[in-house]
């Protein structure tokens, strides 16, 4: 074997070997968790700070963490309505579908929290008539939205909501 043939096979070897392990690497990437995905819809996690707000002052859209479920047959219609409420000021939660036990149309606002302020605040965006839904379930982290297939897009509303009588509210947890 000759100087230049030894040169060539040592070359496809260390080659081949590049492949492999470029392979072995993509396909881990391809199966691994995603980020943020290590709690699910049944695994709440407890992610916002209790804060005492007083009459007369405001609760901004930025201080408050919303998570949207899809109970529709439309493909990523919890992310982009998340995405739109993104846009509008507020915390992200998770995305994910909705139990099987949610029967939704339109949308739904879901709260853990009787006279939920934060949780009036999203109801807001989707319009005058969605009222909020005390539930005993807790999907995700802050206000739940389910979303259906006769939801469209979200109405024109405000990123502030007034407090008339002092109350506690949840507040997102701080963006890293």
């Amino acid at each position: 074997m000759g100087r230049r043939q030894m040169t060539t096979a040592i070359t496809m070897v260390v080659l081949c070997g590049i492949l492999v392990a470029a392979a072995l690497w993509g396909w881990r990437s391809l199966f691994a968790d995603l980020p943020g995905d290590a709690t699910s819809a049944d695994q709440p996690s407890g992610s916002c700070t209790t804060d005492r707000l007083r009459a007369g002052q405001r609760l901004r859209a930025s201080q408050v963490q919303v998570s949207v479920f899809n109970d529709g047959t439309e493909s990523g219609l919890a992310d982009t309505t998340l995405a739109a409420l993104r846009k509008r000021g507020f915390r992200t939660g998770e995305v994910g579908n909705a139990p099987t036990s949610a029967d939704v149309d339109r949308v739904q606002v879901w709260t853990t929290q009787p006279n939920d302020l934060s949780a009036r605040l999203v109801a807001r965006q989707f319009g005058k008539n969605v009222r909020v839904k005390f539930s005993d379930d807790d999907l995700g982290p802050g206000v739940d939205v389910i979303v259906g297939n006769g939801f469209r897009r979200l109405a024109p509303a405000p990123g502030v909501i007034k407090v008339r009588k002092a109350q506690q509210v949840c507040v997102g947890a701080k963006r890293s």
